[in-house]
């Protein structure tokens, strides 16, 4: 994998936490998790995408993809995404890394 920015996140167990990435649908790309989250540490609860808001909402315009996820136990995991075409994940646009410490 290309560079990529990577991410720290520090959260308390059983406590929440949101992942916010720049997308943008109309090109076809979207955020994926290149890897499940370890059930162990992190349970997934949902997946949004906020639409820029008017008035400055342009055809192609980048809204954000949030990913809202639950801390389970103590620890450290990571969460990987990259952003791709569903229908072909081996041509990806950006990769984004996060370590999650648990305490």
């Amino acid at each position: 994998m290309p560079d990529a920015p990577v991410s720290t996140i520090h959260v308390h167990v059983m406590k929440t936490f949101s992942i916010s990435l720049a997308s943008n649908p109309s090109t076809g790309y979207q955020w994926m998790l290149s890897n499940p989250p370890d059930p162990r540490f992190l349970s997934l609860l949902e997946t949004t995408y906020l639409p820029p808001s008017a008035p400055t909402t342009r055809v192609g315009q980048s809204g954000r993809q949030i990913w809202k996820f639950q801390a389970l136990k103590q620890g450290v995991t990571t969460l990987s995404f990259k952003y791709c075409r569903p229908w072909d994940e081996s041509d990806c646009a950006q990769f984004h890394f996060y370590l999650i410490a648990i305490r």
